[in-house]
This record gives C-alpha cells, sequence and structure tokens, in this order.
C-alpha cells in the first residue's frame, strides 16, 4: 500500500514513519494491527471512519504508521490537522467525542528503552507530515495499559478532568455495598418502587437495526434538553456529530473493533433511562448516559439502569467498566481506579509559540476552575442564569417519538 509520505530510518533507531491518507484502504491492515496492539477504542479503524465519514469531513486524515527494520507496525496515530487561530495545529482525529485518544501501540515492541519517546518520536512523525505550527494531542491517557504512553513525556498541562473505572468481577455486589451507604441503596430501591407503580419496569439491551436508530435520536433529544437547562455547548448541535452517532451505533460487532452497547429502562412503553458505551479489549467505556425529560426523571431512573448495567456486564465477562472523565459525585463514588490524561502541547513555530502559551493558559484556568468545588459551583449556578435567557429547547416531538419506541427483551 503506498505511502504518502515517509521519515528514513536512522542506524541508531530502525524506525520508519508513513503517513496515509485513505482510511478505507487501511481498513484490514488497521484492524489487524488493533487486534494485537494497545490503546482504546477511539483509536480504532472504525470510529475513525465513522469520523471522517460524517464529523471530520472538513479535516483530512493524516494515519502515522511506524514500522521497524522488519516492517513491523509499532505504532498507528490516526492525525489531522485543523486551523486554529489562524495557525495550523496537529491534533487526533475524531477525538472531540471521546474521552481517551493515544494512538495505537504495539505492546511488546514498546517494552524496548531502545525506540524513541518522547520529543524524539515526536520529532520522527513530524518529519514525514506537512508543516504546521504547532501540535496539541489532547486527553492522552499517561498509561496505555502498564505501559507508559510513549508521548507521556512530552510538554504540556494536565486535562482538566481525569478519568475514572472500576473492576468488574463477581464480587460487583459487595463494592456497591461498601461504596454506598444504606440510605442510599434504600433510595434505589424506593425509586424502583415508585416506577413500578406506574407501570412494568423493564431492563433492555438494543439490538443493531431500526429501533437502535430511534433510540440515538432520543438519546440526542435528551442530552440537547439537558445541556440547554444547564446552559453548556451542545454538541449535538452539529448535525454531522449527530450523523457520527447514528452511524456509529450500527457499526457490527467483530472480535477486532469495538461493539455498541445500548442499554435501556422502560416504564411500560417509555424509555426513561439510556446508556450508550462500547466494548473494547473487554472492558466497557461509558459514552453517552440520558434521562427522561418527563415527570418520571424525578424518581432517578439513570441510577437504577446504570445498577443494572453493571449486573449485566459483570455477567457478561468484562472486566472493567470505565465511566470517563468528570466530576459526577456517583460516578466517583462507584469508580476505584483513576486515569490520568494529559495534553501534550508542543509549538513549532513562532506563531505557534503564541498559539501553545495561550492554549496553555486557557486550559490551566479551566482545570483551576474545574478542580475547585466552589468556583466550580460558581460556573454551574452562572450557566444556568444564562440558559434562562439564550436559546429555546429543542422541540418535545423527538420526546414523544422516543417514548413511543418498544424495545424487545
Amino acid at each position: 500500500m503506498p505511502a504518502t509520505g515517509s521519515e528514513t530510518a536512522t542506524p541508531s533507531h530502525a524506525l520508519r514513519v508513513e503517513i496515509h491518507r485513505d482510511i478505507p484502504e487501511l481498513r484490514d491492515l488497521w484492524r489487524n494491527f488493533q487486534a494485537v496492539a494497545r490503546g482504546g477504542p477511539h483509536d480504532t479503524w472504525e470510529w475513525a471512519d465513522a469520523w471522517a465519514r460524517t464529523a471530520g469531513k472538513a479535516s483530512a486524515p493524516l494515519i502515522a504508521i511506524g514500522r521497524d527494520a522488519s516492517g513491523q507496525i509499532l505504532f498507528l496515530l490516526p492525525l489531522t490537522i485543523r486551523k486554529r487561530a489562524g495557525c495550523d495545529i496537529l491534533e487526533w482525529l475524531g477525538a472531540e467525542q471521546g474521552n481517551y485518544t493515544s494512538g495505537l501501540f504495539h505492546p511488546a515492541a514498546w517494552t524496548e528503552q531502545t525506540l524513541p519517546r518522547g520529543k524524539d518520536l515526536l520529532a520522527r512523525v513530524l518529519g514525514a507530515l506537512p508543516r504546521i505550527d504547532a501540535v496539541h494531542l489532547a486527553d492522552q491517557p499517561l498509561a496505555i495499559g502498564n505501559t507508559l504512553n510513549p508521548f507521556a513525556r512530552l510538554p504540556g498541562i494536565p486535562a482538566a478532568s481525569e478519568g475514572h473505572a472500576f473492576p468488574l468481577n463477581a464480587a460487583w455486589h459487595k463494592h456497591f455495598k461498601e461504596s454506598f451507604s444504606s440510605h442510599h441503596r434504600n433510595n434505589i430501591r424506593r425509586s424502583e418502587r415508585q416506577l413500578g407503580e406506574l407501570g412494568a419496569v423493564r431492563f433492555d439491551v438494543v439490538e443493531h437495526g431500526p429501533v437502535r436508530s430511534q433510540v440515538m435520536d432520543g438519546i440526542i433529544t435528551e442530552k440537547r434538553i439537558w445541556f440547554a437547562d444547564r446552559g453548556l455547548p451542545d454538541c449535538f448541535a452539529n448535525a454531522a456529530v449527530r450523523e457520527f452517532f447514528r452511524l456509529l451505533v450500527q457499526i457490527p460487532d467483530t472480535d477486532a473493533g469495538p461493539a455498541i452497547r445500548i442499554f435501556t429502562l422502560s416504564v411500560g412503553d417509555e424509555i426513561v433511562a439510556t446508556n450508550l458505551g462500547l466494548i473494547y479489549q473487554n472492558k466497557f467505556y461509558g459514552l453517552i448516559a440520558s434521562t427522561t425529560a418527563g415527570p418520571m426523571r424525578r424518581h432517578s431512573p439513570g441510577r437504577l439502569l446504570f445498577l443494572r448495567l453493571v449486573e449485566y456486564l459483570a455477567n457478561e465477562g468484562i472486566e472493567t467498566l470505565d465511566c470517563g472523565a468528570g466530576e459526577d459525585l456517583e460516578k466517583l463514588r462507584w469508580c476505584t481506579q483513576r486515569r490520568e490524561r494529559w495534553n501534550a502541547i508542543v509549538p513549532v513555530t513562532a506563531k505557534g509559540f503564541v498559539y501553545a502559551a495561550a492554549l496553555k493558559s486557557m486550559l490551566f484556568i479551566k482545570r483551576q476552575i474545574k478542580q475547585s468545588p466552589r468556583l466550580w459551583n460558581q460556573v454551574n449556578r452562572l450557566r444556568k442564569w444564562k440558559s434562562r435567557f439564550g436559546a429555546s429547547r429543542p422541540s418535545a416531538a423527538a420526546d414523544k417519538r422516543h417514548s413511543a419506541v418498544r424495545v424487545k427483551a
């Protein structure tokens, strides 16, 4: 397969970097490598292909593949160059809607200390790419599996929020009992009884097909209402992002790729809570959780749905549930593992130095606010106040369509 650019290997580090621009053409190579590599679901061919066909149409993909002297792939990095404030910035491809992006790395190869890391590795990649002003590789996990991320030593700043996860096994009941007070557990049981008085409570796993598309539309509508109520930026205002998720949920399950899961909790004929995530390398990564905007929301159906899906995934043999980034108190009670994330920011040109300095300042302020409960509460109050005078909420018509969806058990 011809590449559009390459860097000549040096004797000290037999590493050759190729740049590819055709994602469909890379399908077999990429999927074969992700079957043995370490990385996250946002680094897979399926995620990149869905993004490039929808929300990523405006940004040309630049897929960097590193090989050793024998031709074995050592890493695969889904990258792109975007215009930011008049600068050409190297970024991850399709990372905006994910919690982690790191690229894929061959686990055996990266135990070798002779391979370049940090700035040395980045220089090899940049040598094969078009000219840029700065690098911003956002929200990278500092560790990939049990290995330090080869880009972890790049200059930058910690992400505003860490990722959170917890192990899944037969002892999840014990973990739930130890993590939550008896009062909290009684509240969940009371919520289930109250919902049951309104109709039959049903937990479902939504299969591929038209129903999955309908449920995804319901998730989008509920999240748009949720964003509007809190004065938060609405990613789903972008039609291309909506299309990305509609395409993502129809990706077929394969051994090497991410397996999409949509869990729902229904009361009678109405879906009152939904949780979208994906399974990759025997871990479940949560993407979006939503609850009805209707009156049954006061019974906390999302909390009950999460408890049901924990039991389901534990029985399925999934080893870890990754809740993603954020400071939600319910999430923090469940999670026992922290996953540090890092924004690598490297200027290349004089113009890039200015951009990088401004970006670091902005991200530093954001982190300080989110790390301060007092400041974060003030920001959220201000957002809610502004939302009262902002754009109108999305139409409730889609809510009604969502409520009418029936999901077969």
